[in-house]
């Protein structure tokens, strides 16, 4: 992954399993949201491929690309939802462009979307007029409306209260039980991480490159690594003939 000649990160390569929540984990400006950018398509690597189903989605035609898109629900980090727009209308958009499901249908999948993440009421709501916490859930909703195979969180718990964060880690178990989706989430904070996390992967900003495989708790107990220690104990670490450096900065 690179801007120009500027790169982001190189030799990146996983496998995310059906039914697992997969982290991407790192200190800010690693790379995280980058790499989500380029699995839901939205910006090419300069070299690689991104597979789904083996299915190569940049030899795909733009047809199957579309196809492959409708098969997965993104939420970005900060909800990503239309302010002049209820909540209702926000959930209810991905089935208005995307399928021809007439308005009874769709008002009964709105209604039970909502429900599903705790707002059923709050349909004729405005975004501004609920919490950040519930403007999360309100995306997660959207995300989910056309039941994806795959879920794209982007940093679903940055911003939010302890409590509000612990409800979004059990509705996201939840929905990986409930529905058998799989789940990939960007995330750099630490209780998240710990509490869903299933496997991961951590991209390091100085070495541009993957420096560790596997869940949050198992990087903790078994990798060495001190970049990956000093993360994931929010410790400073040490370089050799450098400063003390916070690795985990939020």
């Amino acid at each position: 992954m690179s801007f120009g000649r500027r790169l982001i990160q190189e030799d990146v390569s996983f496998r995310v399993r059906r039914g697992e929540i997969f982290t991407v984990m790192g200190g800010s400006g690693s790379g995280k949201s980058t790499l989500l950018r380029h699995m839901i398509g939205l910006l090419r690597p300069c070299a690689g491929r991104i597979r789904y189903g083996g299915v190569d989605y940049w030899e795909s035609s733009t047809e199957q690309q579309d196809a492959l898109r409708r098969r997965f629900g993104v939420l970005f980090q900060g909800g990503a939802l239309f302010s002049a727009m209820t909540l209702y209308e926000n959930v209810a958009l991905p089935l208005q462009l995307y399928t021809e499901a007439n308005p009874v249908e769709t008002r009964a999948l709105v209604r039970f979307k909502l429900g599903l993440v705790g707002l059923r009421g709050y349909e004729e709501f405005y975004p501004s007029e609920i919490s950040g916490g519930m403007r999360k859930r309100a995306g997660l909703a959207r995300a989910l409306v056309l039941d994806p195979e795959l879920l794209f969180l982007d940093e679903p718990s940055a911003g939010l209260d302890p409590v509000s964060s612990r409800r979004l880690d059990d509705l996201i178990l939840q929905l990986r039980d409930g529905t058998g989706a799989s789940i990939v989430v960007i995330s750099h904070e630490l209780p998240s991480l710990f509490a869903i996390g299933d496997n991961g992967i951590f991209l390091d900003g100085d070495s541009k490159r993957p420096i560790a495989h596997g869940s949050p708790k198992y990087l903790l107990e078994h990798c060495d690594h001190p970049r990956v220690q000093a993360f994931l104990r929010r410790e400073p670490v040490r370089d050799a003939g450098t400063h003390d450096k916070v690795v985990q900065d939020r």
